[in-house]
């Protein structure tokens, strides 16, 4: 997303972010019988958005929407807080963790130097074999659902999003997910019901709606939701505010953010003193997940993906 208002800013500011993408891969080619259930009726989804967005907006009606992002949720098996990038989180649909990709790597590694075939290596947390079929995958996702855990059902929505896993494609399912994984606490999908009214998908194209999810996300401590904020103030010039979210995710470690921040100096829309306080914030949120074992990770990534691409040439 560009910002409109101003032409130097827009020279070098790029949101990135549209909405918010927590698909993790699974790597099966088998497939199941289809999943579906009947979905709310418009009028029911309405009903319950409006409840848990007034209940969400009582509860954070206190919260400075620019305070500083509270601690991150922790790797459990490492217990440093978990990476910016979701692409280097895994969800194990077997125990309903999210295990920082340092340890799911160390961990495949150690199986397989003690002698696992690479397609059964277990989890890092509770030793259940990681790579199944996509219906015991979908089986593992309804027992965390039964439980209650939020995230399982932003996983779910995924299967519904792309009609993955022997699930029917449906984005009223999607929706439903997200709002209940909202209900039991999830930050993200609050932001990613903000994307439903922002995009008019389901329920109707709602600005107001769209922005009131965002900034209940944004004081639960969601980062793509202070950027997508950051982006809509921007293109509506109202820089100042623009700049305040970008620097509350930018202190939490994240790059565009940064990336923008520093455009924005060049542009003089923030101070050097300003810059100076959000890159050492932004230098220590990074310094708080770095570990070495994800370090070797990045780097075997790299090496597996130059691999590929040379054996694809």
């Amino acid at each position: 997303m560009l910002l409109k208002k101003n032409e130097g800013l827009t020279r070098h500011i790029d949101f990135k972010i549209n909405s918010p993408n927590f698909i993790f891969a699974l790597h099966s080619n088998h497939t199941v019988a289809s999943h579906y259930q009947i979905s709310m009726t418009t009028l029911e989804l309405e009903a319950r958005l409006d409840n848990l967005l007034s209940t969400a907006q009582i509860e954070t009606a206190d919260i400075n929407i620019f305070a500083p992002i509270a601690e991150r949720e922790e790797c459990p098996i490492c217990l440093i807080p978990l990476p910016i990038n979701v692409k280097e989180i895994t969800f194990m649909s077997c125990c309903g963790k999210r295990i920082c990709f340092g340890c799911t790597c160390k961990h495949a590694v150690t199986d397989v130097k003690n002698g696992a075939p690479l397609d059964e290596h277990k989890c890092a947390f509770c030793q259940q074999i990681v790579k199944v079929t996509a219906k015991i995958h979908i089986k593992r996702l309804k027992k965390l659902m039964k439980k209650n855990i939020p995230k399982s059902f932003i996983q779910m929505a995924n299967r519904y999003k792309t009609g993955t896993d022997g699930v029917l494609q449906s984005d009223t399912r999607v929706l439903e997910m997200y709002i209940r994984a909202a209900e039991l606490g999830d930050t993200e999908a609050y932001c990613m019901i903000g994307s439903y009214y922002h995009d008019g998908v389901v329920i109707g194209h709602d600005m107001s709606k769209a922005l009131e999810y965002d900034e209940v996300a944004a004081k639960k401590g969601c980062i793509p939701a202070h950027k997508r904020l950051a982006g809509f103030h921007g293109r509506n010039g109202n820089i100042r505010v623009c700049m305040k979210h970008l620097k509350v995710a930018a202190c939490a470690g994240d790059q565009d953010s940064m990336d923008n921040l520093m455009n924005a100096y060049k542009d003089k829309l923030i101070s050097k003193e300003e810059l100076t306080q959000t890159l050492h914030a932004f230098q220590a949120s990074n310094n708080e997940i770095k570990s070495e074992d994800r370090d070797d990770a990045r780097v075997a990534k790299a090496r597996f993906d130059e691999a590929e691409q040379t054996g694809s040439n």
